[in-house]
């Protein structure tokens, strides 16, 4: 009976205690905490809290020593049911917003309901801004370093022959000849991606303005007080420089294969953006922010091999070939097919390593790429770059050494491998778009916490 008399004691001694805990307090605290996740910027940092009784505060602040929160001060206003709203800006760019109830005392009465001023992400118009962007800054640079390490190349060799053949001078002058229109369009088409680059950058200024609530008066310190601001000044002056570079290029070339110093130049800016986009965008906020940086960069630039060298294929190498005789167009299709192909390799091998790398540190756990609309982007993203790996595959293992048979005088087939190179080359760039959809996509989601 001792032993039941002293267990019931102790158990309404922890009864007693539990009580205690959960007593409501005398008064409001002096602020609520709102965990973003994300380090936020503090120039749009935005917050209001309604009291119970008609009390309202618009104090809001971001802590230095906890960067990831947003402090909105409460009202004294009594007991009863507070209503607080947010707005704010992460430093990775995206616009994040929501609503929060804290009950002081009792739950009534219950203040009105507070909207915040803006919205949780960065919405459609959002993500077509970062689509015309990647496009743009991505495809531009691309077509730009495979005209000049992939074609120029294959067209300086000459292209494949046997050993005994003598013929390189002439097939690079019967090339040239021919090289006139598909310059013109490879040019029309580089063009095209540099106004989507800019509009792009237009679009994401506006989307961002909107998702954020803000009016217009506060665009100076949207582009002067927050990463997300520099870097879109940085990307328009990049994208002024490329313009002003394209038509000094334009104006003095005269060959299939731009100079090299011409090549870079017309490279620099867009190779620079896309370290601007990894700084500015999740990749620079952990605690690993040097590195992720660096992997994403140098995810982006295979990408832009990878994307824009297919496009030049497209535009520029496979209107070129179809234009010459039939041993020119076999011989130069080989060469440009084993420059292409080696280099895509490569691109490929960065870009597996550096997509591991940056899903590791995104992911924290291997079940969140089923279970988070983070994961389910990627899960996307990746099943249509294995399609491309597919289609590259092929190329490498069938019609790379078909061509090269052909064009040594080893085997024939090569006109037919050429026919179905192009068919492979047009369903890649469609796949591209696909998958570059699918980054526009994926870069507005926050990485699961």
């Amino acid at each position: 009976m001792t032993r039941h008399l002293i267990r019931i004691g102790v158990i309404a001694l922890l009864m007693c205690a539990g009580v205690a805990a959960a007593a409501p307090v005398a008064g409001p605290p002096r602020d609520v905490r709102i965990a973003v996740g994300t380090p936020v910027e503090q120039a749009l940092a935005w917050g209001a809290a309604e009291g119970p009784h008609g009390a309202r505060s618009v104090r809001v602040r971001v802590p230095a020593a906890d960067p990831e929160a947003i402090r909105i001060a409460l009202p004294a206003d009594g007991n009863g049911t507070y209503r607080v709203a947010w707005s704010a800006l992460a430093v990775d760019g995206r616009p994040t917003a929501g609503t929060r109830m804290v009950v002081v005392g009792s739950r009534a009465p219950v203040a009105p309901a507070v909207a915040p001023r803006g919205e949780d992400g960065v919405g459609a118009w959002g993500v077509v801004a970062r689509l015309l962007l990647l496009a743009g800054v991505l495809g531009t640079l691309g077509m730009t370093c495979t005209r000049r390490v992939v074609l120029g190349a294959a067209w300086r060799s000459g292209g494949i022959a046997p050993p005994a053949d003598a013929d390189a001078d002439g097939r690079r002058a019967r090339t040239a000849t021919h090289a006139t229109r598909p310059v013109r369009v490879w040019w029309r088409t580089w063009w095209g991606l540099k106004a989507a680059w800019g509009a792009g950058l237009v679009l994401a200024l506006v989307a961002q303005v909107g998702a954020l609530g803000i009016d217009w008066g506060e665009v100076g310190t949207l582009l002067t007080d927050t990463r997300w601001g520099i870097a879109w000044i940085v990307l328009g002056v990049l994208s002024l420089a490329t313009d002003l570079i394209a038509v000094a290029v334009r104006r003095g070339e005269s060959m299939l294969c731009p100079q090299s110093i011409r090549a870079v130049a017309l490279a620099l800016p867009g190779a620079v953006a896309v370290v601007v986009l990894a700084a500015s965008g999740h990749a620079g906020t952990g605690i690993d922010a040097g590195l992720g940086i660096a992997f994403d960069a140098l995810h982006a630039w295979a990408t832009a091999v990878w994307l824009g060298g297919l496009v030049m294929l497209a535009v520029l190498a496979l209107p070129l070939l179809r234009a010459l005789g039939d041993e020119d167009r076999v011989r130069m299709g080989a060469a440009v097919v084993v420059r292409f192909s080696g280099l895509a390799v490569a691109a490929v091998v960065v870009l597996v390593v550096t997509g591991v790398y940056r899903a590791l540190a995104e992911l924290p756990s291997l079940s969140a790429l089923w279970t988070t609309r983070y994961g389910v982007a990627l899960l996307v993203k990746l099943g249509i770059f294995a399609v491309m790996l597919g289609f590259a595959a092929w190329n490498r293992a069938a019609l790379h050494p078909r061509l090269e048979r052909h064009a040594l005088g080893i085997a024939s087939g090569g006109p037919q491998a050429l026919r179905s190179l192009a068919a492979s080359v047009w369903a890649e760039v469609l796949l591209a778009v696909a998958v570059t959809i699918a980054v526009a996509v994926l870069v507005s989601i926050p990485p699961p916490l």
